[in-house]
Order: C-alpha cells, then sequence, then structure tokens
C-alpha cells in the first residue's frame, strides 16, 4: 500500500548532515520533501512548483534566508506559503526580523522535533483553512461575475435612434451587481416608454429585487399601460413578495417624439430635468410621491413635459445628486446645473460619461457609495 502524502515541504539547509537528518525525520512524518541548498535554488523551486510549506535557514550563501524571507513576501503568487524558519542564530533580533517579515514560526537548532511537528501540524491546519476560504472567495467572485454579467444583459443592449432624438445612458454599480435601471421600451404611434428605477439597498438583494421590478415594470409596458397605473399594477405584485421589506423609486413615461412631450408618472423617484439649449436647467414641478413596495393606497406624482428643440431630457438616480466628497458634501443640484450648462453642446452619451467623470472628481478618494445611473435624451 503507498505512502499517505501528508504535506509537500521545501527544506532549504546548506549543511548537509542537517539537511540529512531533517529530511528523514520529516519523510518519517508522512511529507513529501524537497531540498534546496541555498536561497537562489529555493526561489527557483517555489516558482517552478507549489509547496505547502517551507522549513528555511538563515546563514546560507548565495541567498540568505532573509533574503529569501524578502523576496516570497513581496511575490503575491507566494506569500501565502507558511515559512518557518529553523536557525543556529539564536538573537532575539533574529526573531523579531523574521516574525515581522512575515514568517509563520522561528525554531532555533538543534530544533526540538516534537515541537517542530506541533508547529508544522498547526501552520499548516490554518493554511488549509486559508486555502479553503480563498477558494471560496474565488467561487463567490465568480458567481457576482456572472450575476453582473446577466444583470447588464437585461439593460438595452443598444439604444433607439429615432428620427429627430438621440439617446445616451450610463450605469455604474457602487458593487458588483446593483439596484438601478433603465429602459427604452418601443411603443406605437411614434412613442417610447422610458423607464428609470433605484432599489433602496445595495448588492445582490438589491440586484434581485432589482430584476423583478424591472421584469413587472417591462410587461408592463409591452401592454402599453399608461404610467401611473403600471406603477400601481408594479406595486401591487410587490406587495405580495416583499418579504424583505424593500422597496424602489420609479420613474415611467412616454415619450412622444411627434409631440415632444414627455408624460410620466413618479414614484419616490428624483423629477426628470430639461436642459435647455443655451444650458439653462429646469426641473419638473414636484408634487408628493411615495416609492413601491411598501403601501397599499400608492401616492404618484403625474406629470408632462416638454422637450424643447436642441434640448435633453436628463433622467437619474440619487448616485449621481447624493454623491459626496470628504467634507461629506453632496454633489447637489446647484453643481449639476454647472456641470450641465458645461455640456450642453455634448452628445447625450457625452454628457452621461461627462456627469459620471465629474462626481468621481468630486468625491475624490471617498468610494462610490450607491449606483450611477443617467439617461439622456436629446431633442435634435
Amino acid at each position: 500500500m503507498p505512502r499517505k502524502i501528508y504535506s509537500n515541504l521545501l527544506l532549504v539547509e546548506d549543511d548537509k548532515l542537517n539537511r540529512m537528518l531533517m529530511g528523514q525525520y520529516l519523510e518519517g512524518e508522512d511529507h513529501q520533501v524537497t531540498f534546496a541548498v541555498n536561497g537562489r535554488e529555493a526561489l527557483e523551486l517555489l516558482v517552478k512548483q507549489p509547496f505547502d510549506m517551507v522549513l528555511l535557514d538563515i546563514e546560507m550563501p548565495e541567498m540568505n534566508g532573509y533574503q529569501v524571507l524578502n523576496h516570497v513576501m513581496a511575490d503575491p503568487k507566494l506569500r501565502d506559503i507558511p515559512i518557518i524558519v529553523t536557525s543556529g542564530v539564536d538573537q532575539l533580533e533574529s526573531v523579531v526580523r523574521c516574525i515581522e517579515m512575515g514568517a509563520e514560526d522561528y525554531l532555533t537548532k538543534p530544533v526540538n522535533r516534537v515541537l517542530l511537528k506541533a508547529r508544522i501540524d498547526a501552520s499548516l491546519e490554518k493554511k488549509h483553512l486559508r486555502d479553503i476560504q480563498k477558494a471560496t472567495l474565488q467561487r463567490l467572485e465568480r458567481e457576482m461575475e456572472i450575476a453582473r454579467n446577466t444583470q447588464m444583459s437585461i439593460l438595452p443592449e443598444k439604444l433607439p435612434n429615432p428620427i429627430g432624438y438621440e439617446f445616451g445612458a450610463l450605469m455604474i454599480p457602487a458593487r458588483a451587481v446593483g439596484g438601478d435601471f433603465y429602459d427604452v421600451i418601443p411603443m406605437q404611434n411614434e412613442r417610447w416608454g422610458i423607464l428609470i428605477g433605484d432599489v433602496t439597498d445595495k448588492g445582490l438583494p438589491a440586484a434581485l429585487y432589482m430584476t423583478l421590478t424591472y421584469s413587472l415594470l417591462r410587461s408592463e409596458a409591452s401592454r402599453e399601460t399608461a404610467p401611473d397605473q403600471a406603477l400601481i399594477n408594479v406595486n401591487h405584485y410587490l406587495l405580495g413578495m416583499n418579504a424583505a421589506n424593500m422597496f424602489v423609486t420609479v420613474l415611467c413615461g412616454i415619450l412622444d417624439t411627434k409631440s415632444h412631450k414627455f408624460d410620466y408618472a413618479r414614484a419616490g423617484h428624483l423629477a426628470p430635468v430639461i436642459v435647455d439649449s443655451k444650458g439653462n436647467m429646469r426641473s419638473a414641478a414636484l408634487q408628493q410621491s411615495q416609492p413601491i413596495g411598501i403601501f397599499d393606497n400608492l401616492m404618484i406624482d403625474r406629470g408632462s413635459i416638454s422637450i424643447p428643440k436642441n434640448g435633453t431630457l436628463l433622467l437619474f438616480s440619487d448616485g449621481v445628486s447624493e454623491a459626496v466628497n470628504e467634507e461629506d458634501e453632496q454633489f447637489d443640484e446647484e453643481r449639476l446645473g454647472l456641470v450641465l450648462r458645461e455640456c450642453s453642446a455634448l452628445n447625450p452619451t457625452e454628457i452621461c460619461n461627462k456627469l459620471w467623470q465629474e462626481v468621481q472628481d468630486h468625491g475624490g478618494l471617498v468610494l462610490q457609495q450607491d449606483d450611477f445611473t443617467v439617461l439622456a435624451i436629446r431633442h435634435k
């Protein structure tokens, strides 16, 4: 019956006798042992094959143990390998130096075998747990990347280009997946259904709730339901499915490219903004409204605005207006107006990109707190 290999160890030792005695002991403990006679040879072996642990001498020719430690800890692919120093140098200064550099432990020669076995077993157990954790994180990262790609795939792959109009949009989630969404849906008689929404949470829970809400709204739009009735219907569905007590702000409307009017219904979302050809910004009049998913008798804000020639209709989430900097100052409506005045001559896609850049510049070193979503519609 073949011998069970407990682990794969690299023994770095320049003394031939020590190398032989240590190797015999380790192999007797069911470890597979590879030998290196100096630090340079050890580094070459570490690059070529995987090891579970390194037993490292300090005083060696060509490259000493300190130099090996320094190289290993600087390499992201090697730094997780536990290293136990086994050295004839018994000064406290050397012990402290090695531990500070990243060594798992430090044993002085002659090495007590009982103590060595205990330290090897403990270090290998910790490495095993770290490997499990690392594999789990990698799996979660892969799953989140799939979730992100799936979420982004439900958004419009290509925005429409109807006669007399130009569209642009940009969504940047604060995490791998987000809770914002937008859509542009073709309807009869040169009309377009416009959606933008923001789930009041972040990460995977918000993404799942966003997908549900988006699907329901898309279904209502396919039947060309009036915007306010669409919100009422979706609110009714969500009330029966919302065990997590989440909610979502939504603005949906119908753009008529013949009359150049945008008739909308708003459920707790930020009001639409009009930017005229001179860069002047005008927000739609506000009435009280509530997010969908929490109230039976939903309060909806209904409105209608005209898009002037060479003007732009802008819809956005609070990841724009509420982005904060290091002084906790928001990217408020006044700052938004200044940016829009500067970029009013740009096309809608360029406006969206410009806003994202300005929000990033405003935030500085502050990490993005909320999903960023902008939808711009230009009446050419």
